[in-house]
């Protein structure tokens, strides 16, 4: 099975792929614009051919028509789609237009016009799946019917292969001919979020560094549930989130005034903040230490304060990128932890890997039209040519 990987980002769509095929790639392939993130898969598969491509005439450093490849992944950027992006929609912000679903029609432009592979596929935010991503979908099918492909998508949740974390995401793909699979559903078990990260040996890399909030003793917010007598293991019990639900719970004044008492000005403003959100009825995103026991939702950048189920601290570098199912060998090079979560959970991408080699290995038995649209965490086919009838592995 040969393949490469386009704009890797950290590596996690890359390692997936290994995972599934059982060697590394044959090349790695990006822009400049990439190299911060890029380098700890570069740093990761340091043995493979490195390509790069200049981003303003999209021109490889060499030529990759000779590149025959079984398929080519990808994960290029998805601020342009992501639910979490509050920009207006226009050509810089949020939708369809936003210049970086640009990265989307570069890659698949370079890929199957110079490389040809039997499969071409990539991972971005739920908004492509929907009616946000409508314009980029049809730019994307009309890439595909130039080169002969066909185009689907795959809407899933990294819960449902075997991460408990619920990271809800979109998978799109170029497949070779006039007809696109139909795919396996995936739903397998995952493990609880304590028992999950116990899997991590105790001298591997990184369990010394904090993805965000270090030792509970040393946060403000400890502080503020130890003064009025309340543990951590109190709020898990009463069913709380986070600390900060629980002051949100009628205690806002309490807050207000303990910030006011303790001189903790930002802290302060915003639960005044908080109040006044909550009187308008409108949210407010908060980075308080945020308390799961069965899973976590989507790893982002934004919520970086995510408490250990088992102990009073906050998650380890090691901890977020295993969440994002890296292997325990895998290097954060620098200090950029946010690259963690720019990323694709590894056996999210090693399950459709898998169903990428059976279309390569002609093992697809079910076939739809020239547009698919595949909807993994209701199981069904949501757009479809063709009759059909799928089998669920599980």
């Amino acid at each position: 099975m040969k393949y490469a990987t386009v704009v890797p980002l950290i590596g996690g769509m890359t390692v997936g792929n290994k995972k599934a095929t059982g060697k590394d790639p044959d090349l790695i392939i990006s822009y400049p614009e990439f190299a911060d993130n890029d380098s700890h898969c570069l740093n990761y598969f340091s043995n493979v051919e490195y390509v790069q491509v200049a981003s303003s005439t999209n021109t490889p450093s060499r030529s990759l028509s000779e590149t025959r490849m079984d398929f080519v992944s990808t994960v290029c950027p998805c601020a342009g789609l992501s639910q979490l992006n509050s920009a207006k929609n226009t050509s810089k912000g949020r939708g369809s237009d936003a210049v970086q679903n640009e990265w989307m029609y570069k890659t698949a432009t370079l890929v199957l016009e110079q490389m040809k592979p039997k499969v071409f596929w990539g991972e971005n935010a739920p908004g492509l799946y929907g009616k946000t991503g409508l314009g980029v979908v049809e730019r994307l099918r009309e890439i595909a019917r130039e080169n002969g492909y066909s185009f689907s998508m795959v809407k899933t949740d990294t819960f449902l292969h075997g991460i408990p974390q619920h990271r809800h995401r979109t998978f799109y793909f170029f497949w070779e001919g006039s007809r696109a699979p139909i795919l396996n559903w995936y739903k397998r078990e995952s493990p609880k979020l304590a028992e999950y990260l116990e899997q991590i040996p105790k001298d591997a890399k990184d369990m010394d560094r904090y993805y965000g909030i270090g030792p509970l003793e040393n946060s403000v917010w400890y502080r503020m549930i130890n003064d009025q007598g309340v543990t951590i293991q109190d709020l898990y019990r009463l069913g709380y989130g986070s600390i900060f639900a629980w002051f949100e719970d009628g205690r806002l004044d309490l807050a207000i005034k303990w910030a006011d008492e303790n001189d903790e000005k930002s802290l302060h403003n915003t639960f005044l903040r908080a109040k006044s959100n909550r009187e308008e009825g409108r949210g407010l995103w908060i980075d308080t230490p945020i308390l799961w026991t069965t899973y976590i939702n989507s790893l982002i950048g934004r919520y970086t304060a995510i408490i250990h189920p088992s102990y009073p601290r906050g998650i380890t570098i090691r901890e977020a990128m295993w969440l994002m199912g890296l292997p325990h060998d895998f290097e954060l090079k620098g200090n950029n932890a946010n690259h963690i979560c720019q990323n694709v959970p590894t056996n999210t991408a090693a399950d459709w890997t898998t169903e990428v080699m059976r279309f390569i290995n002609g093992e697809i038995t079910e076939w739809g039209g020239s547009f698919v649209k595949q909807n993994n965490k209701t199981q069904k086919i949501e757009l479809n040519e063709e009759s059909y009838k799928v089998q669920s592995l599980f």
